[in-house]
């Protein structure tokens, strides 16, 4: 029991760490007492950048991995190599050889989610006074929880509106400025980060998220449907029914298999009696009626 219970509270503390921060949600209010609203929905994602340098004998590349919303997914494959569950921000640094084989030396979560430290992320404006849907519109978002030989790290966001992108396209890739006594810095100018001004329709950013409703099928589409699915079960259902009970094969497996037999003469029958009955009202509405 103790065992389930100790299970049941780490589960639902990482169940809490799942999903993207709410600044990331559609619609976020980023300014206290004010209607602006954002979406930067479409930054939930990996962003790799790189620095690479040609030295002997290996090619060195210092790479930044950057989600600002949520964790980063790991890999499937070498996950020594990459950073531990719960990292928003990963730093590597990777030595290729001529004959393309590569060592990484330094693997380091900038900033995540982890056990021993937490993200405590902050998101703020940066000039309360600014009009937060045009250009230059600043917000900073810092994220904590990293740690390398027992030193904190963490990383400092500067977001930018930069209404000259399309927001339709993917976002334009974080500039990495520094990365001086373990806190990487960071510019983002993004058309993301500019906010729908109070009273205005937030901007879908070419997400369809209530497409048009499908047409559904007419009535007599779902009638037939019915009928279909009713006679499927019907034969199928007997034909097994008569091969458990009666060992049945062949058309002996069919149900009722006299009446379905029977059934295409006895619809001739019927055509034919109603053509005889049509044909013999009209002959005897020609003659005289009797007195």
């Amino acid at each position: 029991m103790k065992k389930y219970i100790g299970f049941l509270l780490a589960f639902c503390a990482f169940s809490s760490v799942l999903g993207a921060q709410p600044y990331c949600e559609r619609g976020y209010k980023p300014k206290p007492g004010a209607d602006y609203e954002l979406d930067l929905s479409k930054l939930n994602r990996l962003f790799e950048i790189k620095d690479k340098k040609k030295t002997e004998p290996a090619e060195e590349s210092i790479e930044f991995q950057i989600n600002p919303c949520d964790a980063l997914a790991p890999p499937k494959e070498k996950q020594e190599e990459f950073c531990e569950a719960g990292t928003y921000i990963c730093r590597r640094v990777v030595y290729t050889f001529k004959d393309g084989k590569s060592v990484v030396p330094v693997v380091q979560p900038i900033a995540g989610e982890f056990q021993s430290a937490k993200l405590e992320p902050e998101f703020k404006v940066v000039s309360a006074d600014e009009d937060l849907s045009k250009n230059g519109a600043k917000y900073s978002l810092v994220l904590n929880g990293g740690k390398q030989n027992d030193q904190k790290s963490s990383a400092q966001i500067t977001l930018e509106c930069d209404e000259s992108q399309d927001r339709n396209k993917d976002p334009s890739e974080p500039t990495i400025v520094t990365y001086q006594n373990n806190v990487l810095t960071i510019q983002w100018k993004t058309v993301f980060a500019c906010a729908a001004k109070p009273g205005e329709k937030l901007p879908d950013n070419g997400n369809v998220e209530n497409p048009a409703p499908e047409a559904g099928m007419s009535g007599v589409g779902i009638f037939f449907t019915t009928v279909g699915v009713l006679a499927a079960v019907y034969f199928i259902g007997g034909a097994l029914y008569n091969f458990k009970m009666y060992n049945a094969r062949g058309l002996d497996l069919i149900p009722h298999r006299d009446f379905w037999l029977d059934l295409p003469y006895l619809i001739r029958d019927l055509i034919a009696h109603v053509v005889d009955s049509i044909m013999s009202h009209r002959r005897g509405s020609g003659g005289y009626v009797s007195v």
